[in-house]
């Protein structure tokens, strides 16, 4: 008798049990009011009960379609993922303030108020999460992702950084101010952990990018992309187990 039926079986059942998995995360764009601006983010919820919550923070003049794919591979990963449409362009500590307030109305959900929390940002966005990582309870993990500073706003927070931190970079350019990544993971307790990107570009850290980012930045490139996305998730995962 031939194998091949059988096979093909298993092929189709995996293929429906990815594909069922997949759909099983549902999205929302919900409202965020704040005290002087109003603004919108996207929930992902994961099939199961979430181990945790993660907040992702894009970068200058960018939105939350920056991360849909870091987002759904997170909530795939048992997050309840909070991915918002920051407020400010350049005003980095009210755009934490907004960081803070968007743990806060998710905390508020049922079941979600004990659950320990993870915060991402890329390039300006890493440096609000990181200025909201001390007005965040159960704070599991901060990352940056090629996190841009240009002004040292980032130190003390820094330093003061209680939580365990992963910073994925790109090499110094002018989209990164010379990669000042590195100056923020000096400032960060020891042990954490840094890991330098070769040949990535400043656009590599968004998931989903546009040639916008790619003629001011350089090309993306789909195994980097997907290479950081994994880097993250495993992060967020380790940081907050199952």
């Amino acid at each position: 008798m031939s194998r091949v039926p059988a096979l093909l079986r298993l092929i189709v059942l995996f293929a429906l049990t990815a594909s069922a998995a997949v759909a099983a995360v549902s999205v929302q764009t919900l409202p965020l009011g704040l005290a002087d601006q109003a603004t919108v983010f996207d929930l992902y919820t994961p099939a199961g009960v979430p181990r945790g919550v993660a907040v992702v923070a894009h970068g200058f003049t960018r939105s939350r379609e920056q991360h849909v794919v870091l987002a759904r591979r997170l909530a795939e990963a048992g997050f309840l993922v909070a991915v918002p449409d920051l407020p400010y362009w350049s005003r980095h500590e009210a755009n934490a303030e907004a960081i803070v307030a968007l743990v806060d109305e998710v905390a508020a959900r049922p079941g979600a108020g004990a659950l320990p929390v993870v915060l991402i940002g890329t390039s300006s966005g890493g440096l609000a999460s990181l200025l909201a990582a001390e007005h965040v309870p159960r704070l599991a993990l901060w990352v940056g992702l090629d996190p841009v500073d240009a002004f040292s706003q980032s130190k003390e927070a820094a330093r003061q950084l209680r939580a365990p931190a992963l910073v994925l970079r790109a090499p110094a350019g002018a989209c990164n101010v010379g990669g000042s990544a590195r100056r923020i993971s000096a400032w960060l307790p020891r042990g954490h952990i840094e890991r330098r990107i070769d040949n990535a570009s400043h656009c590599d850290f968004e998931d989903t990018t546009n040639s916008r980012c790619e003629s001011i930045c350089g090309p993306a490139d789909a195994a980097r992309q997907s290479l950081i996305v994994e880097a993250t998730v495993k992060a967020a995962s380790n940081a907050v187990p199952d």
